[in-house]
């Protein structure tokens, strides 16, 4: 199965410089929405403490580049998000067993 990807550019939280970073994910009316699996690891992956601390990103994606707001998805919306990712990506089911009691983050981005 191929998975659409983009690539997410974020300012580093602790350093301030440019990051990229490919990522899967899926649309959901009209923003895009990334898993911050870290394959189930028991840690947050780095680029989502550098959308928390910089909302402001650039997103490239099928030929298009702009600027997007990112913010975490909490509460009902987190909830049905995070099982249409599971229902895109069955993986991400066994990332959430992995990880062991941490949430994985659903972040939104929108123009």
């Amino acid at each position: 199965m191929v998975t659409p990807e983009l690539l997410l550019v974020t300012v580093g939280a602790k350093t301030g410089r440019r990051r990229t970073t490919p990522l899967t994910y899926f649309t959901d009316a009209g923003r895009a929405v990334v898993v911050a699996s870290n394959y189930g690891g028991s840690r947050h992956p780095a680029w989502y403490y550098n959308v928390l601390a910089n909302p402001r990103v650039t997103i490239s994606a099928g030929g298009y580049t702009g600027t997007f707001v990112g913010h975490e998805a909490s509460g009902g919306e987190r909830d049905r998000l995070w099982n249409l990712a599971k229902d895109f990506i069955p993986s991400y089911a066994d990332y959430e067993r992995l990880a062991a009691g941490r949430t994985i983050p659903v972040l939104v981005f929108s123009e």
